[in-house]
């Protein structure tokens, strides 16, 4: 046989068994997809899955948006959002349990000629457009080593079959009805994130200081490069305390931009005002529910303080990363940094132990991802005007040491004083006649009579007497069983010893305070570096509701006092009319 013959009998053959492997393969194809009733799909263990992909089919713009969730070395991130932190480790366990074990229940469809009905083609095929009809959610697993557990396209729900839906495997044609809860796989951001971004207890706001101005902004070409032009609309700044005592806020410092004197200015509230205790009240509660519904990173460069050095300035792609969103870069002093001004301005809140908040918001950002959600309470926020417009907003954190009470230190007692040092006066040693002498002079009555002296001569037993009575009027109005002045006992010099020992009991109890002082310190600033690593790579995007409760100006915060209960009430009888039985 030829080299030619032998070549097309080789190719014949391969043929015949490509052919015959096609019929096998179809026949088991069939057989097997009726065999897969009642047994399970997606057999894996919860904790294998370590990333998980959901790519949906926006009609409206006709475009793919995919969510991807991922732990690497047993951190989660958020790829699809430029790896921001997620708090998904339950999220995740969820999301696994409504794809693991799910029992088929019946076959659907064995081809494809019936996806667009069943909703179950991929939004990942090459021909959608807006006009695309039947697309489903692709649902991808994959674990340590991106080994693939499902992967996978959830249709339509079954009709009058509460619980099911038509699912398809992404390699397969093959339709199932299965009984599951798809929205455990969710793609909303904020679903796979730490709730609480701000972390702290509306119980210990002390102070807000409210910055109420706006900044315009745009980028001028000059022959310098790129330039920001601000125009800046200062109006006031507000200061507010929280009293404990009463439980109410009360002005600490209440200013108004003078725009003759481009300066600010002191005011008071008038006798009929007083602060918005329910607008105060709803700060609160949006800074404990302060929600995201977006992330992006900041540009390089911007520190977590929101400032930057002289070379920032000369970054041009970097402002205008910060313009589009809301924030001037200016220049603040002779060290060459950079402050940063928003587009409506600032808050500032202070806890109790020292850690201040500082939230500057942006200009808004309208999204009408969060609107196209597939549930009824986003459908239902959809009818309101203002679904989808979000606001951009900067946090930072920073220490304030004077809201850390200082320690009063107890002074120490003194130390006694040394024995003079000079040699004492040398004494001549009497004899006991000279004694005895100079004891009688002390006794011997004096030539001084009684006239010349002014003093009465009293006989001793006046003098016994006399004492008597000055004793017993000295001891009248003493409580029985005290000792009078006279019979207490003198009170004994500290000796050394004793003095020493107070002295260190002091000292320890001196030094715990100042230790508690430094300790509280220590974990303020401890506190203020751990929230900057969170807040310093990233702009926010909170809705605009959020910044409706946060965002207040002097309009807001002032207003009318309330009727007095004095007013409510029924006038007083007049003075002159006698009450009833009198």
């Amino acid at each position: 046989m030829s080299e030619m013959a032998k070549t097309i009998a080789f190719v014949a053959a391969a043929a015949g068994s490509l052919l015959l492997a096609f019929v096998v393969n179809t026949n088991l194809d069939q057989f097997d997809v009726e065999s897969l009733v009642g047994k399970r799909l997606n057999e894996f263990e919860v904790d294998a899955a370590k990333r998980l992909k959901i790519v949906k089919f926006d009609a409206d713009t006709a475009s793919v948006r995919e969510f991807e969730v991922a732990s690497t070395e047993g951190l989660w991130t958020i790829p699809s959002k430029q790896g921001y932190p997620a708090d998904a480790a339950q999220q995740m366990a969820e999301a696994a349990t409504c794809l693991i074990d799910r029992e088929v229940l019946r076959v659907a469809a064995i081809d494809a000629s019936r996806h667009k009905e069943l909703g179950v083609i991929a939004p990942t095929s090459s021909n959608l457009d807006s006009q695309a009809e039947g697309v489903g959610i692709r649902v991808t697993m994959t674990d340590n080593n991106d080994e693939t557990l499902t992967d996978m396209i959830i249709g339509k729900p079954v009709k009058d079959a509460e619980g099911q839906y038509y699912v398809r495997k992404i390699d397969q044609d093959a339709v199932f009805v299965v009984a599951m809860n798809p929205e455990k796989l969710s793609t909303r951001f904020e679903d796979w994130i730490e709730e609480d971004l701000l972390k702290l207890d509306p119980a210990d706001l002390r102070i807000v200081d409210i910055k109420d101005y706006s900044v315009e902004m745009q980028q001028v070409l000059t022959p310098n490069g790129f330039q920001t032009q601000v125009g800046w609309d200062r109006r006031g700044e507000i200061s507010l305390r929280y009293d404990e005592a009463e439980s109410k806020w009360l002005p600490k410092q209440l200013q108004e931009f003078d725009a003759e004197k481009k300066e600010m200015a002191d005011y008071t509230l008038a006798e009929d005002e007083e602060l918005n205790s329910e607008v105060l009240d709803e700060l609160r509660k949006g800074l404990d529910e302060l929600l995201l519904v977006d992330v992006e990173r900041k540009p390089a460069g911007l520190s977590a303080d929101l400032k930057a050095g002289e070379g920032f300035l000369k970054n041009d792609e970097a402002i205008r990363n910060l313009v589009n969103r809301g924030f001037a870069p200016i220049s603040a002093g002779p060290d060459g940094e950079a402050e940063i001004l928003s587009s409506e301005g600032e808050i500032i809140c202070t806890l109790k132990d020292g850690v201040e908040y500082v939230l500057r918001f942006g200009n808004l950002k309208v999204d009408g991802e969060a609107a196209s959600e597939d549930n009824a309470a986003e459908e239902k926020a959809a009818e309101d005007s203002e679904t989808g417009i979000n606001r951009y907003l900067f946090v930072m954190a920073r220490f304030n040491e004077s809201m850390i009470e200082k320690p009063e230190l107890e002074g120490l007692p003194a130390l006694p004083e040394e024995p003079s040092k000079e040699k004492p006066e040398e004494k001549t040693e009497e004899t006991p006649a000279e004694e005895a002498a100079e004891n009688t002079a002390e006794e011997k009555p004096t030539d001084e009579t009684p006239e010349a002296s002014g003093d009465t001569e009293e006989t001793p037993a006046d003098e016994g007497d006399a004492k008597e009575t000055e004793k017993t009027e000295d001891t009248a109005d003493q409580p029985e069983g005290e000792a009078t002045e006279e019979e207490k006992p003198e009170e004994q010099p500290k000796d050394l010893e004793t003095i020493i020992a107070e002295r260190k009991s002091i000292e320890q109890e001196n030094q715990r305070r100042l230790d508690e002082y430094q300790d509280k310190i220590k974990a303020a600033q401890e506190r203020v570096q751990e929230l900057n690593e969170r807040f310093g790579d990233w702009y926010y995007v909170i809705s605009n509701d959020v910044y409706k409760k946060l965002h207040l100006d002097r309009e807001k915060l002032v207003t009318k006092k309330k009727q007095e209960e004095a007013e409510k009430q029924p006038a007083a009888l007049p003075g002159n009319t006698p009450f009833p039985g009198s």
